[in-house]
């Protein structure tokens, strides 16, 4: 009975250790499309019946609507049951050929739905409202390489865009993984690749843990074996006496 409340703590810390690491994951893609360079992140936290997901376009001085973000497939563990688009922030702006940009107004073509076997977060393609695609996501300026794919395609989110999705019957989501897509296709696709607070599921169905899952397993593995190294002496101790 000695032996059972230390081993017991030391899980549930074990436990604790992973819970609070898996909470927020961050996903990056590099590329070459069509119209030239993409490169995007997301971070995505994830809550009580929802994920927030802050996405963003890492292309400077972008040339062609091309090399905009506009859409965020997600793979999750468990599907939900309905997904809807809590709210959508961001900074906008509307750019001119040559580069200048004023301010553009709220964020009104994202939308998200639940489609073969993912969630998709999108202003173009599946999820999308209907209609021509404006709001994509643009690295930051100066804009004097904009085309006319861009500039006549107002207002565009500048940077990063910060969405909540709301989920009925998924209480505790777990993100796996996911792709984003690049232009008003969208025209190119690319698989994120997990750098921080990575899942140990993966969207291929595999099982291998990340780094930083097995340090915390081995640290687990370690004050388990000090515990129980400890009960062995105090054991022999008892004994002799």
């Amino acid at each position: 009975m000695k032996l059972k409340l230390p081993v017991t703590a030391a899980v549930a810390a074990l436990g604790v250790l992973a819970a609070g690491a898996a909470n927020a994951v961050t996903f990056t893609a590099s590329g070459t499309g069509g119209d030239g360079a993409e490169s995007a992140s997301a971070v995505i936290t994830t809550g009580t019946n929802s994920l927030t997901v802050v996405l963003s376009s890492l292309i400077n001085n972008p040339t062609a609507a091309g090399q905009e973000v506009s859409d965020l497939q997600i793979f999750l563990a468990t599907l939900p049951s309905t997904v809807s688009l809590g709210s959508a922030t961001g900074t906008t702006i509307n750019i001119a050929p040559g580069g200048a940009t004023t301010a553009g107004g709220s964020i009104t073509h994202w939308g998200a739905a639940i489609s073969g076997g993912s969630i998709f977060l999108a202003t173009a393609g599946t999820g999308a409202p209907g209609g021509s695609p404006n709001d994509l996501i643009i690295g930051t300026g100066p804009y004097t390489n904009a085309n006319p794919s861009i500039t006549g395609r107002n207002p565009q989110i500048q940077g990063t865009g910060t969405f909540v999705l709301n989920f009925t019957g998924l209480a505790a989501p777990s993100v796996t993984g996911v792709n984003f897509s690049f232009g008003t296709g969208p025209d190119n696709f690319l698989p994120g690749v997990c750098t921080a607070n990575c899942p140990v599921i993966n969207p291929t169905g595999g099982g291998i843990p990340e780094p930083a899952t097995w340090a915390m397993m081995l640290l687990g593995f370690g004050g388990l074996g000090s515990v129980l190294r400890m009960q062995r002496r105090r054991l022999r101790t008892s004994l002799v006496a």
